[in-house]
């Protein structure tokens, strides 16, 4: 086989077909790959077939691990992998599921010292329509914005918080610490600058107050998230999806009956502090 990369939207995401992660790779393929995902900020690798240990492997060509905090997810014989699945959440009072994870735009782990570089799921298991995840290019939603606007964003710095729906089982003590962290953050591989923030985690903008800052960013993702900029997943089985935190936000649509099974498996890789 050989590796074959393709766009998977005008402005956002890469396809790689024609590799086996479950195996070694060379340096060749390692760096076409980590190019393409810099350049596309997500990647789709279709047509795995992926033990934990071999799923672990695989995120390896793209940096050093990064353990999960969501403590009560963990696999056991592997910690290094959170299984989101959607039977094992919480039942609300109607009876129903609660999805796991942020239900808005958002980008992983933002309110940490050294967000992860790359989060990367892989499908092991999929109800039978819905549950696909959105992203959105926040480099080219900054790009797009006129220069004044830009300025405005360009000193802005994010004063954060854990987010206040994690339980207690999950490791709050390791991230209560409030961090400091710019608005607009830039890519060290391309340069490029993206709109950086998780609304779940965000305490107040430095200042302004809590409740001025969140309107304003609310405002801010209403206003630069639009079709021209993201990309809807529709997940196969035996995808392994790779997104770049540094320059893009997803969320995942809660359009399935959680009680069916939406088994991914979650690995992140280590990063480094935002400038």
């Amino acid at each position: 086989m050989a590796l074959k990369l393709g766009p998977l939207s005008d402005v956002i995401g890469v396809e790689a077909t024609g590799i086996d992660l479950s195996r070694p790779i060379g340096p060749e393929d390692r760096a076409a790959l980590e190019a393409a995902l810099a350049d596309r900020l997500v990647m789709v690798v279709r047509d795995q077939t992926l033990s934990p240990a071999q799923l672990l492997d695989a995120v390896r060509n793209f940096g050093p691990l990064k353990a999960q905090h969501l403590t009560s997810l963990l696999l056991a014989e592997h910690p290094e992998i959170a299984v989101l699945d959607s039977r094992r959440t919480k039942v609300g009072a109607d009876g129903r599921h609660v999805a796991i994870g942020a239900r808005d735009w958002h980008t992983d782990h933002a309110h940490q010292e050294r967000p992860p570089n790359y989060t990367a799921l892989y499908a092991v298991s999929l109800p039978g329509a819905g549950g696909d995840t959105s992203f959105a290019n926040m480099q080219a939603a900054y790009a797009a914005l006129p220069a004044a606007r830009r300025s405005e964003l360009d000193a802005c710095t994010v004063i954060t918080k854990i987010d206040d729906r994690y339980s207690e089982a999950d490791d709050k003590a390791a991230h209560r610490e409030a961090r400091r962290h710019p608005l607009v953050r830039t890519h060290p591989v391309t340069g490029r600058k993206a709109i950086f923030f998780h609304p779940g985690m965000v305490e107040r903008l430095e200042g302004r107050e809590a409740e001025e800052s969140h309107t304003f960013l609310e405002a801010l993702l209403e206003n630069v998230i639009s079709p021209e900029v993201t990309y809807r997943h529709h997940w196969r089985p035996g995808d392994l999806v790779l997104m770049d935190n540094r320059g893009q936000m997803h969320v995942a649509h809660q359009d399935y009956d959680l009680s069916l099974g939406r088994v991914l498996h979650r690995v992140l890789v280590e990063g480094e502090r935002p400038y």
